[in-house]
């Protein structure tokens, strides 16, 4: 499958989700969530999910995280439209957020987190393929970012759908996740 057809493919099946099946299941990726046997997380970059394109909830799994370590540092991404390039910016409890001509909230904040200081990085995504692959929509911003995080960040992706067989048209660009965790399992790659 090409990402073009996988984009295509899994934006029409997430908009035929009915919404008590959705917070079922994402009830179901919280509980495979946390079964994850993760280690001491110090700062953790997470996305803000969208409800109308019914996004996976990131709030109930950066909630959790909450909980193992109360003094958890939580960074949102903001894209730089100018150069294509995306920043993790670090948020308090109360901190502000601003929609983006994309329709993402981002923080507006101004304390950005070296991505290298990150253990764990939560990927939107719309599709993956049994090799870690993720398609998201089609910018690269995760991609770019992604390639600036350290080898022991975890870089852990959200799905309501199994992964397809393969991606066929990836390239040297597109970096493989390390765990994508769905309502039925979570893959390893």
């Amino acid at each position: 499958m090409t990402k073009k057809a996988a984009r295509k493919h899994f934006i029409e099946k997430r908009d035929a989700l009915d919404e008590s099946w959705q917070l079922k299941a994402d009830d179901l990726i919280l509980i495979q969530f946390q079964t994850l046997e993760l280690p001491f997380l110090e700062r953790v970059m997470s996305f803000y999910s969208i409800p109308h394109k019914k996004e996976v909830n990131s709030f109930l799994l950066t909630d959790f995280l909450h909980f193992r370590n109360p003094a958890l540092q939580l960074a949102y991404p903001r894209m730089n439209v100018a150069d294509n390039s995306m920043d993790a910016v670090l948020v308090a409890a109360d901190e502000a957020f601003i929609e983006n001509e994309y329709g993402i909230n981002e923080p507006v904040g101004d304390h950005l987190l070296d991505p290298h200081e990150l253990d764990l990085v939560l990927v939107p995504l719309l599709a993956i393929d049994r090799q870690g692959h993720r398609v998201g929509y089609g910018k690269g911003y995760y991609d770019r970012f992604l390639a600036r995080v350290s080898d022991d960040c975890l870089k852990v992706g959200v799905s309501y759908f199994e992964p397809v067989e393969r991606i066929t048209d990836t390239d040297q660009y597109d970096l493989p996740l390390d765990l994508c965790v769905t309502p039925q399992q979570v893959y390893v790659f």
